[in-house]
């Protein structure tokens, strides 16, 4: 299928954008007898584009982690993690090779396997699994059955696909570099949704879907049954990552904003609340039976745990120091203990729910 580029617009237009669907955009006419400069490129509504907020890095921590730290594989530089307790297993994908590192609970061994692609994010569909592997050097969404990783199903997708999330029967995938999120029913590609110029992560809450686009700084929410766009809303100076966190809601992390956004997503979808974390939010998890939101703080070397208000405010509780550049993590739901990859070490460390008492 062709791409669906970001529109092309001669003057700056407005960024703030509301409900509705893609509206046409026109270019203005360069004012004086000049040649016309290149044109700017925008995005859904004539949103400016800018730079995808990264993680950034982090100095050496000066205060040791809590809990325990195993060394992973030299050269893993973790990434995504997915923490199935119902297999005993925590998986980390390796950047930018076809490997997990696979930690055994039980044994606390680690050991390299071999998967499909290369991926940033992975998600567990359900505690037992399966497994969504997008594969940024091979356009594919995978499906691993666990604990073997076997390939149950095999989607292609446009370039750099970065995270996937299933709702019901329809399987949702983020494609950063197709400039869509493509949503896949039985194995056949049903829509592709291109309001977004560069979709990052995408969380699904109810029936709906949300998606983060890295280069507007919007947060897209879809209807996981027709297929519409619901809203647009903004989402910070510089969000990557979003996650449930119960009740048809959800957290962005805003990485260059150093915060924490909550949104209601059921009925007119809205912003909720905003909470300041002291460091780079690039990743969030959330534990919705107790309100509580945990962000990795990629370039302060700190897991933040926040809680969150019946009216859907968040709020910094503390914070717990972590091995150097904690990009992305998991919680066993069961103990509620967190497992964070550590970029720059190659290292995984284990923090007990009781750290943030």
């Amino acid at each position: 299928m062709p791409l669906s580029p970001p529109r092309r617009l001669g003057a700056a237009l407005a960024s703030t954008l509301v409900l509705g669907l893609v509206a046409s955009c026109s270019a203005a006419a360069p004012a004086g007898p000049s040649v016309a400069p290149s044109p700017t490129a925008t995005g859904y509504r004539g949103a400016p584009i800018g730079k995808a907020a990264e993680p950034g890095e982090a100095p050496e921590p000066t205060t040791t982690p809590v809990g325990r730290v195993v060394p992973l594989p030299e050269g893993t530089r973790p990434w995504g993690v997915a923490a199935a307790k119902s297999v005993g297993k925590v998986y980390l994908a390796a950047r930018k090779q076809n490997l997990f590192a696979v930690y055994d609970m039980a044994t606390g061994l680690v050991a390299s396997v071999p998967v499909p692609g290369s991926a940033r994010m992975i998600d567990l569909v359900a505690p037992e699994g399966p497994l969504l592997l997008p594969a940024e050097n091979g356009a594919m969404l995978y499906t691993l059955a666990l604990p073997s990783l076997e390939v149950v199903r095999a989607d292609p997708t446009r370039r750099q696909p970065h995270q996937g999330v299933q709702v019901g029967g329809t399987t949702f995938v983020t494609e950063e570099y197709g400039h869509a999120v493509r949503a896949i029913r039985d194995g056949k590609t049903v829509a592709d949704l291109t309001e977004p110029v560069q979709p990052g992560g995408i969380a699904a809450a109810g029936t709906r879907v949300a998606a983060v686009d890295v280069k507007t700084n919007l947060l897209f929410v879809y209807d996981a049954t027709t297929l519409k766009l619901v809203a647009a809303l903004p989402a910070g100076k510089g969000p990557s990552h979003v996650v449930s966190i119960g009740d048809g809601r959800v957290a962005v992390c805003d990485v260059r904003g150093n915060q924490i956004i909550t949104y209601d997503l059921s009925g007119t979808p809205r912003e909720l609340g905003r909470a300041a974390v002291p460091g780079r939010a690039f990743w969030v998890v959330a534990d919705p039976a107790s309100n509580t939101i945990y962000a990795a703080l990629s370039n302060t070397n700190k897991i933040a745990k926040l809680s969150v208000s019946a009216s859907g405010k968040p709020r910094l509780v503390t914070t717990v120091p972590t091995v150097q550049n904690p990009i992305s993590f998991d919680r066993d739901p069961v103990t509620g203990n967190l497992y964070v990859g550590g970029f720059a070490d190659s290292e995984l460390q284990i923090i007990p729910a009781s750290a943030f008492e």
